[in-house]
C-alpha cells in the first residue's frame, strides 16, 4: 500500500515538472517562432517531456523510498539521481528562458548595440530566426550585420540583410550577385531596401517576388 502512495506521489509530482516544461516551451518559445518547423519542435519538446516525466518519477520513488530508512547513508544515495535530474531539469529551464528572451530582444528596436552583438552568436534552439531577427532590426550595427552574412543554410537571414538599409553596401553588392533557386528572392528583397537605388545607381523597385510558398523565411 504504501508502495502504491509513493508511486502516485512521484509520479503526480513528474507530471506537474514535465507538463510545466512543456508549456513553456510550447506556449512561450515556440509560439515566438512562425515557422514550418514549429511542429517538429513541438514534437520533440513532448519527447523530451516525456523522459522527464519517466526518470523524475522513478527518481522520486527512490528517493520517497529511501527517506523512510533509518541510515542517513541510504537517505542521502537515495535523493542523489532525484537531485542530479533536478538540476538538469533546472538547466533546461535556463536555456529556455535565455532562447524566449533572445527571440524577443532580437525583434527589438530598442535593445542595445551590444546586446545585438551578443544575439548574433546565439547557439542552439531557433539560432537561425534569432540571426533573422537580428539581421532585420534597424539598430543593428553594420559590423554585426556582416558577421551574419554567408552563414550556411540560412537564405532567410540573408533576405533580412538585403533589406536592411544598414548592411554594408559590399555586403549588399555580393548578395545581387546570387545565382541560384533563390536569387530572384535575394534580388526582391534588395529592391525594397531603401538605399537600392544610392548602392546600385537605379530606382528601387517595390514589386516583391511572386508568393509561390517558398520563401524562406
Amino acid at each position: 500500500m504504501h508502495r502504491v502512495r509513493d508511486g502516485l506521489i512521484a509520479a503526480g509530482v513528474a507530471a506537474l515538472a514535465s507538463l510545466a516544461r512543456w508549456i513553456f516551451e510550447c506556449h512561450f518559445v515556440v509560439a515566438l517562432v512562425p515557422d514550418a518547423q514549429s511542429a517538429i519542435w513541438i514534437v520533440m519538446s513532448t519527447i523530451t517531456s516525456g523522459f522527464v516525466f519517466a526518470t523524475l518519477t522513478v527518481a522520486a520513488f527512490v528517493a520517497l523510498r529511501g527517506l523512510k530508512s533509518p541510515r542517513v547513508f541510504v537517505r542521502v544515495v537515495a535523493c542523489v539521481p532525484l537531485l542530479g535530474l533536478l538540476a538538469w531539469y533546472s538547466s533546461g529551464v535556463t536555456r529556455l528562458v535565455q532562447m524566449r528572451w533572445a527571440l524577443l530582444d532580437s525583434a527589438n528596436p530598442a535593445t542595445s548595440a551590444d546586446r545585438l552583438r551578443e544575439l548574433a552568436r546565439f547557439q542552439g534552439g531557433p539560432g537561425y530566426e534569432i540571426d533573422n531577427r537580428v539581421a532585420r532590426n534597424p539598430s543593428t550595427p553594420p559590423d554585426v550585420l556582416r558577421s551574419l552574412h554567408g552563414r550556411p543554410d540560412q537564405v532567410g537571414t540573408e533576405m533580412c540583410l538585403a533589406e536592411n538599409p544598414h548592411t554594408p553596401d559590399d555586403v549588399l553588392r555580393v548578395l545581387a550577385t546570387r545565382d541560384d533557386e533563390w536569387a530572384r528572392y535575394i534580388a526582391a528583397a534588395l529592391q525594397r531596401n531603401p538605399r537600392y537605388r544610392q548602392v546600385f545607381g537605379v530606382e528601387a523597385v517595390h514589386d516583391a517576388a511572386p508568393d509561390d510558398g517558398n520563401d524562406p523565411r
